[in-house]
């Protein structure tokens, strides 16, 4: 369990080199924020496909138990925007964007403004080393959900993603509310093809904090709506990260969006964890044909309460056979 976190290196947090004729090839960036006594979750995204030259950015803020997005506190997503000029260890875009690494693979500052009165400056700092998706693959539980999941340890990381927990403080200004943040989340980098439909996708990607000291990162693959296989993920205690053995998660759902979560998780030291979480607001997001609904989550463990969300992405084709085969309502 020591060499968790040993995979990557400075280098990964740029751009890499696309595969040879791929020109669906993307690299991402995601930071969020969480602010439990708001129910609130922010996240600033960006994908960039480098062969076609431009990305997409989106940033939503959401903290109503409504799905709809007009219900969100705040969204601005933008497609066509050009490549910022350098790399991803320090970047602005032309939206108000700035996200820059100020200490190796250790912090960064992400910074907002959209010249409309919102704005937020927040300062992210590692409470574990990064880690790659290679080393967080649960045995015998099969290929991830993702395309950057299905990726052969020992091959060299041509295609790859990158999980970090991170406590994130500073200041957000919000619709003409000053809020403060001061509670981890994660942020992550993928880099590799990703075409813009018939990807299948089917999975959660969720977090739980138990203050500074106790995360849970958990990655599922959804054979139905009401269960998922955990593929890969991770339970960190302060620095330490110890990789899952195994691992169910059980969902309920109402038309499509998650009511309630258990997870029941056996860590490589032999040690079983049982999470129940309660949804407490919503947001959706629609974008290459894949539909995502995310929410904050008030978590459950041995007594103890903690706070995360829950990031549930499904394929649209899918759930559209499922409306024309009578299996769900509109």
């Amino acid at each position: 369990m020591s060499g968790i976190g040993s995979v990557v290196r400075p280098e990964d947090v740029k751009l890499h080199s696309p595969s040879e004729g791929k020109g669906n090839w993307c690299e991402t960036n995601w930071f969020g924020f969480l602010i439990p006594e708001e129910t609130m979750r922010g996240a600033v995204y960006a994908i960039f496909r480098t062969k076609l030259g431009v990305c997409r950015s989106m940033l939503q803020v959401y903290s109503q138990r409504k799905r709809h997005v007009l219900a969100m506190d705040y969204l601005r997503d933008e497609y066509h925007l050009s490549m910022p000029e350098g790399d991803l260890d320090d970047y602005r875009l032309t939206n108000g964007l700035h996200v820059q690494m100020t200490q190796p693979l250790e912090e960064w500052v992400v910074v907002f403004d959209d010249g409309r009165g919102n704005h937020w400056e927040l300062l992210q700092t590692a409470l574990m080393p990064p880690v790659s998706i290679t080393e967080l693959a649960v045995p015998d539980s099969g290929p991830g959900y993702a395309v950057f999941q299905r990726h052969d340890p020992e091959a060299p990381m041509v295609t790859g993603h990158i999980d970090q927990t991170m406590h994130v403080t500073g200041e957000v200004v919000l619709n003409g509310r000053r809020l403060e943040v001061d509670f981890p989340s994660n942020r992550d980098h993928s880099w590799g093809p990703r075409r813009e439909y018939g990807h299948n996708v089917v999975g959660n990607f969720d977090e739980a904090h138990f203050g500074r000291d106790r995360s849970f990162l958990l990655q599922t693959r959804n054979d139905s709506l009401q269960e998922g296989s955990v593929t890969h993920g991770y339970l960190r205690e302060g620095r330490e990260v110890i990789p899952f053995k195994a691992g169910v998660g059980r969902f309920r759902c109402e038309n499509w969006v998650i009511q309630s979560l258990d997870y029941e998780i056996e860590d490589a030291r032999g040690r079983t964890h049982r999470l129940h979480g309660e949804p407490v607001s919503y947001g959706e997001s629609y974008h290459a044909n894949a539909f995502t609904t995310t929410g904050v989550v008030r978590w459950s463990l041995e007594g103890e309460t903690g706070w995360g969300d829950f990031k549930w992405h499904w394929d649209v084709q899918k759930m559209q056979a499922e409306v024309r085969e009578g299996r769900f309502q509109l």
